[in-house]
């Protein structure tokens, strides 16, 4: 006699009861939850998410907006809702099979690519699944036609919330520069993960494209916060999905910022060929917003493997090209300024820190009282090598200068100021003579404690 599939939640229970599939659950769910999210946007699920809910696979409680929507349409709590339906969590060490499993993140995030899935978790899934879809098979294939029409149908999303999405990225085009880090972080998170959840959907048309566009910009900005507070895999990660929504989308700009991007990454990470491999191969056909800064980024690049003309040719593309427009989404635009602070760091690197340093004087005046904290930063960093890197070095005006990095970018959470900072330090306190100049000691003094990567030289 077979045995009987139990399900695992209260959730998989009453939606037996109703004779729901988990894709009528899923478009009940996000009717019920449109403007129930932050902002009264629509808060939507995909059907990932609603399988793992059903299956009880949750390393902890979804989204407050999403436990709201499921009390509201079960008149449940959420705890009870996705636990058994005795009210009894299972133990992991009771199961069969004898398996347990390791969970991290949140419901409403994505689990790791890499997670295993045990064969009893396969099991109750696959049952999950036929439980569910036996209520469709029951129907001729005209009504069940007619279902999948009104599931597609009703997973386009209302325009307010594109155009909401959309109006968050034309904000960041102009907030990110001047907004401490951490303030950004569950923003763009949470507007990442609505896109998310709306094109894994079966959106389609027009308004797939503006979702793939919208998603790829968040996760861009989401890569570029990343890297300034000091993760470079959740900034690799999070530029590679971009690249992706760029190419589904088939946009030149959000392509070529993922290039800008990654090659930042690379060279901070000391990959300086991969960096520049990266910004040459991205320049045919190239976005004009991105072209000058694609054109920084190499000749950055290339001073730091010692090709000096390569890296001034680069220079002169990027001055060729300066953007005049208003900034895009993206990296920071190639204007004027970040001409003038690319030369100084491109000099600084080719050892030319008397032609580097009116360059960065330049930059600074420019950059002025904008609020642009890691160009600030950035730029006294520059200034900081080209005093180092002068025909006559200038130690004390050198950790002068990195002190004033430091000031630029008090308070806003950007790490990898502080890293760079730490590595010009270590350069100038290397030299026994300049170690024990005051103003050196006083940076040190100044400085939190740092670990270096290991293993790694941290170009300054």
């Amino acid at each position: 006699m077979p045995s009987v599939t139990v399900p695992r939640t209260l959730l998989a229970h009453l939606l037996a009861e109703r004779h729901w599939t988990v894709d009528e659950f899923v478009r009940q769910f996000n009717r019920a939850g449109r403007r129930s999210g932050p902002d009264r946007r629509d808060h939507a699920i995909s059907r990932r998410q609603a399988t793992r809910w059903v299956a009880g696979r949750l390393p902890s409680l979804p989204h407050p907006a999403s436990c709201r929507v499921l009390e509201t349409m079960f008149d449940t709590t959420a705890t009870a809702l996705l636990a058994p339906p005795g009210g009894h969590t299972p133990n992991p060490a009771g199961r069969p099979d004898g398996q347990t499993t390791t969970r991290s993140g949140s419901d409403d995030g994505n689990l790791p690519a890499a997670e295993e899935v045990s064969p009893t978790d396969r099991r109750t899934l696959l049952a999950t699944g036929l439980l569910f879809t036996t209520s469709a098979t029951t129907l001729g294939p005209v009504d069940q036609a007619a279902r999948i029409s009104r599931v597609i149908a009703a997973s386009t999303p209302d325009p307010l919330t594109l155009a909401q999405l959309q109006h968050g990225i034309h904000r960041l085009t102009t907030r990110y520069a001047i907004t401490p880090h951490a303030e950004l972080v569950a923003p763009i998170e949470q507007a990442w993960t609505t896109a998310e959840a709306l094109l894994d959907s079966r959106v389609t048309g027009p308004t797939r494209t503006d979702l793939e566009l919208v998603a790829g910009q968040y996760a861009l900005y989401r890569g570029l916060l990343a890297f300034g507070m000091g993760d470079d895999h959740a900034a690799l990660t999070f530029l590679v999905l971009a690249g992706q929504h760029a190419e589904a989308a088939r946009d030149s700009l959000l392509a070529g910022s993922v290039a800008v991007l990654r090659s930042m990454v690379a060279f901070f990470a000391g990959e300086f060929a991969t960096a520049a491999d990266i910004a040459r191969r991205a320049q045919p056909g190239a976005h004009p917003y991105v072209v000058p800064t694609l054109a920084s980024s190499l000749a950055r690049a290339l001073a730091q493997t010692g090709d000096a003309d390569g890296a001034l040719a680069a220079l002169r593309t990027m001055r060729d090209n300066i953007w005049t427009g208003p900034p895009l989404p993206g990296p920071e635009p190639g204007d004027e300024e970040t001409y003038e602070a690319f030369s100084a760091v491109t000099l600084g690197y080719l050892n030319r820190g008397d032609q580097a340093e009116p360059h960065a004087r330049n930059s600074l005046t420019l950059l002025g009282q904008t609020g642009r904290y890691a160009q600030l930063a950035g730029t006294h960093l520059a200034l900081a090598r080209a005093f180092i890197r002068r025909q006559t070095p200038d130690p004390e005006q050198a950790a002068s200068a990195v002190n004033d990095a430091l000031r630029a970018a008090a308070g806003k959470d950007h790490i990898r100021t502080t890293t760079r900072a730490h590595a010009i330090y270590h350069h100038l306190n290397a030299n026994p003579n300049w170690a024990r100049l005051p103003a050196v000691q006083d940076l040190g003094d100044r400085l939190p404690t740092l670990a270096l990567p290991a293993g790694q030289e941290v170009a300054i």
